[in-house]
């Protein structure tokens, strides 16, 4: 029994000691007006204010604190700062209660090692690490060349995670802050322990000449690649992929060094420069194309491979040669097929072009 109640005793200990650790403090303001209004308490401060609660700390010019309900109203270049993370803002109206605090105007708000935020408006919880936001939202992560900007957004910052709506957008620059990559869609997400951001439906990328469309991007920062599934097209100049799924992978200078196309992948090219039609085309299970200095210099087909490309000598027309085995090499020379080299089950036929129907890509039927 002495026991039990010596238990209870620490527990109500433990209650009233955190109680009073979470109690809001006057530190200092230069003036200090006390009022009461039909049973209202009303606490108005102004000049250098700051408050206190436990490891919070509040810095602002003036406040105006209701002591009973414990609402406080915080204005002129507010400071909100804990051990963890620093918020800034015109306006915060806060619940030391409930932790819940809401800020206006120039919201901004910072921590080391993980993402920032900036927006008119924001609502956070739980000592503000977690929030919502509206209007003009940004979210950087911490390297600050990756940033997400929308309309509104949520963001946890011990999670690293944040995410954006509202004709959102992911732009990312390289280490001179140049914009490298931008890519629309209707959401995007930012998941810091794994440096990946998704971006789904809708979505459009637009990197150097590249621009691709999908229905959902995962872009891995750190390591500087892209996955694109949903119906997936990549077009560079006139050169066009599509597949099951997409892979983009950059090199460390951030150049484009290769596209991998898998799942009835197709990559077609004009034959001719300057000309939509007629199309070279590239089949198989999976494409690869090696990209240097901007330009396509080997194609690799894997799987059922089949390519079907138009015979130029000297700009003359010569005809159509369409060549199929297990695997493809395609070499490319001033953008255009210098050589093939075939594994497995080669197979082969030549159409000349006074045989080729118009618009097709294939050798007529002998």
């Amino acid at each position: 029994m002495m026991r039990r109640l010596g238990i209870l005793l620490l527990l109500i200990a433990g209650t009233v000691c955190a109680q009073e650790r979470a109690a809001l403090n006057l530190e200092r303001a230069n003036s200090f007006v006390s009022s009461e209004e039909n049973g209202v308490r009303r606490q108005e401060l102004k000049g250098n204010v700051r408050m206190t609660k436990d490891t919070l700390t509040v810095d602002c010019q003036e406040a105006v604190y209701y002591p009973d309900s414990g609402v406080v109203i915080f204005r002129v270049n507010v400071v909100f700062k804990d051990p963890s993370r620093i918020l800034y803002a015109d306006e915060i109206r806060y619940n030391e209660f409930t932790e819940e605090l809401e800020a206006t105007s120039r919201v901004s708000l910072f921590q080391h090692d993980t993402l920032s935020v900036t927006c008119n408006r924001a609502r956070y919880f739980e000592r503000f690490r977690q929030g919502h936001l509206y209007e003009n939202v940004r979210i950087r992560e911490e390297k600050k060349r990756v940033m997400l900007a929308g309309q509104q957004g949520f963001v946890d910052h011990e999670r690293r995670y944040g995410r954006v709506t509202g004709n959102p957008v992911m732009t990312e620059r390289d280490s001179s802050f140049n914009l490298l990559t931008e890519v629309h869609g209707d959401t995007v997400e930012y998941f810091g322990e794994e440096k990946r951001v998704r971006v789904v439906n809708n979505v459009r990328i637009d990197r150097d000449s590249l621009t691709a469309t999908g229905a959902t991007l995962d872009y891995f920062t750190e390591l500087r690649t892209g996955v694109l599934t949903g119906s997936p097209t990549a077009v560079r100049g006139q050169d066009r992929a599509s597949g099951d799924t997409i892979r983009l992978f950059f090199e460390k200078n951030e150049k484009l060094s290769r596209v991998e196309v898998s799942g009835h992948a197709l990559a077609t090219s004009p034959a001719d420069s300057g000309f939509a039609e007629p199309r070279n085309r590239m089949e198989g299970k999976t494409i690869t194309l090696h990209v240097a200095d901007g330009l396509v210099e080997r194609v690799d087909v894997e799987g059922t491979a089949t390519a079907s490309y138009y015979v130029r000598e000297q700009k003359k027309k010569r005809g159509l040669n369409v060549t199929s085995g297990d695997r493809l090499h395609v070499m490319f020379e001033n953008r255009k097929i210098a050589r093939i080299r075939v594994e497995g089950g080669t197979e082969g036929t030549y159409t000349p072009e006074r045989l080729i129907q118009p618009n097709d890509d294939t050798p007529e039927k002998r």
